[in-house]
């Protein structure tokens, strides 16, 4: 197996080899809509703020992580529950990044490349903090990223044309919280 390598790309990049990460997606998550994909992520790479970043081993793409900052209108909390505290869901544009997709072929998973897919992504971002959603059903993934430090902060209900009609919501601080005063 050739090294991997780790390349980071915009919107305008993320398009121009959007056959090769539908190809992965399609691997990775065989039960799902490739339209609805297609139309979501196309959507996606035209937003402020839009990354991506793909992981490859011989020049063949084996994986592939992108998302965008949360925008002050977003409905991305809406019906979280439990209601969270005050001021939890607000969002300002550059408060929050949501991670929409991560995605690595079966044969090259158990490798590392995920992990390191999501710390390329997240390392140089500006936001406070990330999210990212996960179907109810899918414990081992939730296990995964609990396992690199994503906590759990509820349950919402997937929107109309979502693959799911629940996602599981976590959040995960990009820096550290200021330390506050005692005195």
């Amino acid at each position: 197996m050739g090294a991997l390598e780790l390349e980071r790309l915009d919107g305008a990049g993320t398009r121009s080899c959007f056959a090769e990460i539908q190809a992965v997606y399609a691997e990775a998550f065989p039960d799902y809509d490739l339209a609805d994909h297609e139309r979501r992520t196309s959507r996606q790479t035209e937003s402020s703020g839009f990354e991506a970043v793909i992981a490859r081993i011989d020049r063949v793409l084996v994986g592939f992580v992108y998302g965008l900052p949360l925008s002050a209108g977003t409905g991305w909390w809406a019906g979280l529950e439990p209601p969270p505290p005050p001021g939890f869901t607000t969002e300002t544009g550059a408060r929050t990044f949501a991670v929409i997709d991560l995605a690595v072929t079966p044969s090259c998973r158990g490798r590392g490349i995920g992990r390191r897919l999501m710390d390329e992504l997240l390392r140089p971002r500006r936001e406070d903090r990330a999210t990212l959603a996960t179907a109810p059903h899918e414990r081992q993934v939730q296990q995964m990223y609990e396992r690199w430090g994503w906590r759990k902060v509820g349950r919402a209900p997937g929107g109309v044309g979502e693959t799911e009609p629940w996602f599981d919501l976590y959040v995960i601080a990009l820096r550290p919280e200021p330390a506050s005063s005692s005195r």
